[in-house]
């Protein structure tokens, strides 16, 4: 398992960064999703660092990492930027970037406006809902994706009712046990959650900080008006055959809007795809590099 003490830490606009860097070859850069630090990525760094330069890092404000005050807003932008210049100072332009969940909505920003710097994108589960629908949505425009994408409109309207609204509700009332088992029955699943483990547990647990931020001050950033027809790399959408529907059915949408998309399901894996199946996983990211 990856180490947090095993980290180098880098200063990257302002704050530090804790890194691991292993191999040598073309760079590739894994990016976390919320709840989660680098820790996430142990299954994957032993499996790319026989022909890629592996880079993966903890986001700002995850583990081990300064912790984010708890009045402080965590807008995506500012990851999207220590991204960026992550890639710059590391000498890693282009990279294959890898992202998971909102790591995965990171990376697919970074690549819509900097995307000299993106030699391929993986999203595993990007929630990109505000591609669609400005949230929380507003009940005429979610009507009106629910007439032409009735299963696309419906599954991101049980994830807000099911789990980002009670989870926002229980943040405000201080109560993050609460906030985090709304979240995570709603994001994995909730025989997933159930079973994590005592230690991917506290790994949530750890890096709630930033989940409450965007709950309490600024969450999905409006992407309506982004520009992806720049996202011209090869991307690589990967889904999880056990995990709520609503990540393949965005996933579905996203390879009918980026013109270079390959999706694919990975069969027995929640949500947290990398760490449930990461065998699977890492044969089917090799096989797309190596293409």
């Amino acid at each position: 398992m990856v180490e947090l003490i095993d980290t180098t830490p880098i200063e990257v606009n302002g704050t530090r960064l804790a890194v691991v860097e292993n191999g040598s070859g073309p760079p590739i850069i894994f990016v976390h999703g919320g709840v989660s630090d680098l820790r996430s990525w142990t299954n994957q760094i032993p499996a790319f660092t026989n022909g890629y330069r592996t880079i993966c890092y903890s986001r700002r404000y995850h583990k081990p990492n300064t912790p984010i005050p708890s009045d402080a807003p965590d807008p995506i932008q500012t990851h999207v930027d220590d991204l960026a210049t992550l890639i710059e100072q590391l000498g890693a332009e282009p990279a294959h970037i890898v992202g998971h969940s909102w790591g995965g909505l990171i990376a697919l920003m970074l690549a819509s406006q900097k995307p000299a710097q993106c030699k391929s994108l993986t999203l595993i589960e990007a929630p990109s809902v505000s591609v669609h629908l400005q949230i929380p949505p507003k009940p005429l425009p979610l009507l009106r994706l629910i007439l032409p994408k009735p299963r696309l409109g419906l599954s991101i309207a049980k994830l807000g009712a099911g789990a980002l609204a009670p989870a926002e509700k229980a943040f405000r009332k201080g109560d993050d046990k609460a906030a985090i088992s709304y979240f995570g029955r709603g994001v994995l699943g909730a025989k997933a959650f159930e079973a994590l483990s005592e230690e991917r547990y506290q790994q949530v647990w750890d890096n709630r900080g930033t989940d409450r931020a965007q709950a309490l001050y600024q969450g999905f950033p409006d992407l309506r008006e982004a520009p992806l027809s720049n996202v011209r790399m090869p991307v690589l959408l990967l889904s999880g055959g056990l995990s709520p529907a609503v990540f393949r059915r965005l996933n579905e949408a996203l390879a009918g809007i980026l013109p270079n998309a390959t999706h694919r399901v990975i069969p027995k894996a929640s949500h947290i795809v990398h760490e449930d199946a990461p065998e699977a996983l890492n044969s089917e990211l090799l096989r797309f590099l190596q293409a």
